[in-house]
């Protein structure tokens, strides 16, 4: 025999043991197809699984058996060991993410779905967390920690209480919104106001109860919030005499007296002005006068030199054109007399300034708010303060003084219009006077004016200037389109429905503090004296 060559030797060697190893006895794998169908009854969800497992053995046994596996089971060699194949372990199921980390698992899912074909598997996973959502235990009261649970795993308690929640954050929003679309309706806008008015009045009313004094007062910050917001109506007659306080020490008696005092000189007036038209219509040849006559007139005229009683005769005409469309002060109203003895009894009062027009208005706001004899003491303190005594008195120094002062202001805060009012001629004096005369009482709204009034008191002058370049600030830009005319009667005459709320906005704006507007008026004034010397100077 030819001996066989090492390479074949080696080949068919290593076939044989191939065989060996591949080769699976009948009996071994009919005792797996039994293992695997009790598994079935045993285990429903792992049928398809093992039974796959135990076809392609089957499958493995009769595609791999070969004629030299029948050889060699006839034969005496060892029966081969038998290798089981590994058991399928039962996928986990993924785990519930957490905060952020579940939101990363959801969207890195999302990416591996859309870059290939997704499985079954992708599509239960997606599912899965598409049904977790985030919840507040009910049960767990003592820590409050949000869980994630799925819907699933609700109980009807829990549902409950959840599905009551919802439904209660659903109504308290639908509540929300009909309260709003309700707040902007007119009749709950005037009950908002009037409920505001209700809550500043008692405030007031504590305020008041307990006797502050005008320095306290001047430096409350609580005050000044209060009347910024404005006094209710109420109230406001008590608020402004406390505010204005009683430097003068005017009293009840003091005023019975000028009172008295004033309706003697009315007459006396009246009878003098009947006597000199009298003497006018007939002729003076008729009428012949004695040396006393002559005497006594002489010396009421040395008189009236120091004094301005004589100017209570212009009080009979402006009353009637007081705030005309109320109708109060008319001769038939019902403070047409209250008014009378209020502006006679302080042309008596201070001679020295007599009556002067504008101050009608200002008695007769007072008079809107309070009683007759606390409405002539408030306006004579009011009249004792430094800008009402030289305007009434006319003071022309100090009125050209202020109205530096105004000019130096508005070209601070308001360069445009101030430019635009140069060119058209437009000088301060053509409107001012008659706004700070009469703390606007004239120009404004009269609800509008008393809500000045609430902030001139506690503020003092400073607030009235603030509040002309807040009205200018309000109209600026309509004002740099229009001619004198069309500025000027606005400025006299600002439109009735003008914004309350907008103006208050424009004059918080205009920020302005006492000291400063106290330095200007120094500085204005030293300057004056400082330019009358010089003109004496030369003069001489």
């Amino acid at each position: 025999m030819k001996a066989a060559k090492p390479e074949e030797a080696a080949s068919s060697s290593s076939k044989h043991q191939d065989d060996e190893v591949l080769v699976v006895p009948k009996t071994v794998v009919e005792e797996e197809t039994k293992k695997m169908k009790e598994i079935e009854c045993t285990e429903p969800e792992a049928k398809s699984t093992q039974v796959d497992d135990a076809t392609t053995i089957a499958t493995e046994d009769k595609v791999m058996k070969t004629p030299a596996s029948s050889s060699s089971s006839s034969s005496s060699s060892p029966t081969p060991s038998y290798i089981p194949p590994p058991k399928k372990q039962n996928t986990p199921l993924p785990s519930l993410p957490s905060g952020n980390e579940g939101q990363d698992d959801g969207r890195s899912q999302k990416k591996k779905m859309n870059n290939g074909s997704p499985t079954v598997a992708d599509i239960q996973t997606q599912n899965q967390q598409d049904d977790d959502v985030l919840v507040e235990s009910p049960t767990d009261k003592s820590s409050r920690s949000s869980t994630l649970r799925t819907k699933r795993s609700w109980s009807v308690s829990d549902l409950a209480t959840a599905v009551t929640k919802k439904m209660n954050n659903m109504a308290e929003r639908a509540k929300l919104f009909f309260n709003h679309q309700a707040m902007e309706s007119p009749d709950a806008k005037e009950d908002e106001r009037e409920a505001s008015e209700t809550r500043r009045k008692k405030e007031w009313q504590q305020l008041l109860e307990k006797r502050p004094t005008r320095p306290q007062m001047a430096t409350s910050s609580r005050v000044n919030k209060l009347c910024w917001k404005g006094i209710p109506g109420s109230i406001r007659g008590k608020a402004w005499k406390a505010i204005i306080g009683n430097e003068l020490k005017i009293t009840p008696e003091l005023f019975s007296i000028n009172v008295k005092r004033g309706r003697k000189l009315w007459g006396e007036q009246i009878a003098a002005s009947e006597k000199a038209n009298a003497r006018a219509r007939r002729g003076s040849s008729e009428l012949p006068i004695s040396s006393d006559s002559k005497q006594k007139e002489e010396e009421d005229d040395d008189d009236d030199d120091a004094s301005r009683e004589d100017s209570m005769r212009i009080i009979r005409a402006d009353i009637p054109r007081t705030f005309p469309q109320l109708k109060f002060f008319h001769k038939e109203g019902p403070l047409h007399e209250p008014l009378l003895k209020v502006l006679q009894a302080y042309v008596c009062y201070r001679p020295d300034v007599g009556y002067v027009q504008g101050m009608s208005y200002l008695a007769a706001i007072l008079l809107l708010n309070m009683c007759t004899e606390d409405a002539f003491q408030c306006l004579a303190n009011l009249l004792n303060q430094d800008i009402y005594f030289a305007f009434f008195r006319m003071d022309v120094d100090k009125m050209e003084t202020h109205l530096k002062v105004y000019q130096t202001l508005m070209k601070e805060k308001l360069p445009k219009l101030y430019d635009h009012f140069e060119e058209i001629e437009i000088k301060p004096g053509m409107y001012l006077y008659e706004w700070l005369l009469t703390i606007y009482s004239r120009s404004l709204p009269i609800d509008i004016a008393h809500r000045i009034w609430d902030n001139f008191l506690f503020h003092g002058q400073v607030f009235l200037f603030r509040t002309a370049l807040g009205i200018l600030r309000l109209f600026g830009q309509s004002f740099l389109t229009k001619s004198f005319e069309d500025c000027l009667s606005i400025l006299n005459r600002p439109p009735e429905d003008i914004n309350e709320a907008a103006l208050f906005e424009n004059i918080n704006r205009i920020q302005l503090t006492s000291k400063r507007f106290d330095r200007l008026v120094h500085k204005f004034m030293l300057e004056g004296d400082s330019g009358e010397k010089r003109a004496h100077r030369k003069s001489i």
